[in-house]
């Protein structure tokens, strides 16, 4: 799979006394991280649909919120990558009532999302251990 170049982050770093740039691209960092390559835009793109077919699953947004994790940086959400390409999410989601969401999470969802897209849900429920 050819993996394209996300915009490059630049970081610094201190080589005896020196400061000298360090481009790493989206894509490197992943690979850093995760013994696979992760096309980031593409992680985003999963992440997303897992997290609405959750919010789907358990009543909208008036009724249910994801966790933290499916809102802020990708590679922080619970996510497997899958030997077909495709990426499994367990969310842990909040109850609302009254548009505010409870002080602990006590739904479990787990998503698949395959590379086009179609997302399924795997376990929707109480938490488990």
């Amino acid at each position: 799979m050819k993996q394209q170049q996300i915009t490059a982050l630049l970081l610094t770093a201190t080589l005896s006394g020196a400061m000298a740039p360090l481009s790493f691209s989206a894509v490197v960092l992943a690979q850093a991280t995760n013994s696979a390559p992760i096309n980031i835009a593409e992680l985003v793109r999963a992440r997303n649909y897992a997290r609405q077919a959750a919010e789907r699953a358990n009543g909208g947004l008036t009724r249910y919120r994801a966790e933290q994790s499916m809102h802020g940086p990708v590679r922080q959400a619970p996510y497997v990558r899958n030997a077909d390409g495709s990426y499994t999410f367990r969310i842990l989601g909040y109850r609302v009532s009254n548009g505010v969401p409870e002080s602990l999470p006590s739904l479990e969802t787990v998503a698949t999302v395959a590379p086009d897209g179609r997302t399924t849900i795997d376990y929707n429920g109480p938490i488990r251990n």
